[in-house]
């Protein structure tokens, strides 16, 4: 996000203050302070100020995106997909949207779903390490194992690092995949051939 930066001083929490003061009607500045109130742990407070932005300015896409990330840390799974298909509606091709989205989805363990954002976010930026792996991670609890695998392979090769024992799983999944079974035939009296 312009003008934020990944954490900002108090001095520039109080400057985002004082300009919501000066511009009470002001969705970017509602939408500033919100987001540095998220990254101070001020959750609710930074929530009442992004749904000010988005009052204010319905088609703000990136206050949309804040917000549900602000109700993603709150656990509020359902708000954030909200929030994130407002984003969607205002801009249709948003990545963090559509990643978010899927964020939503995998906390309330919802599948298909997540395939679904993950699949757009790919499509959108096919160097999207995160979701790349989410998309793996997905396809894994659907049981498509062998694809997953090569979206998790994707994924690390673009530079993602997975948690070890999501590595283990895949593992497991690979290692149970190489065990040969072999079937004995009966021979012709009916017994099984040794």
């Amino acid at each position: 996000m312009k003008n934020i930066p990944k954490i900002c001083s108090a001095q520039q929490l109080e400057s985002f203050r004082e300009d919501v003061k000066k511009n009470p009607d002001s969705a970017q500045a509602h939408m500033k302070l919100g987001t540095a109130l998220c990254q101070y742990g001020l959750l609710d407070e930074a929530a009442s100020e992004l749904e000010r932005a988005v009052e204010i300015y319905p088609e703000f896409a990136k206050a949309w995106v804040n917000l549900g990330g602000v109700y993603l840390s709150k656990w509020n799974f359902d708000g954030c997909i909200q929030a994130n298909e407002k984003a969607i509606e205002c801009e249709s091709d948003l990545v963090q949207a559509h990643y978010n989205k899927g964020l939503g989805h995998m906390y309330k363990g919802e599948t298909e779903e997540m395939v679904e954002c993950y699949t757009r976010v790919i499509e959108l930026n096919p160097e999207h390490a995160a979701g790349t792996y989410h998309l793996a991670i997905a396809m894994f609890a659907r049981g498509e194992k062998q694809e997953a695998k090569a979206k998790l392979d994707r994924a690390c090769a673009l530079g993602y690092t997975p948690a070890p024992e999501i590595l283990r799983e895949f593992e497991k999944e690979e290692k149970a995949g190489d065990v040969l079974a072999f079937e004995i035939e009966p021979d012709s009296s009916g017994k099984h051939k040794q």
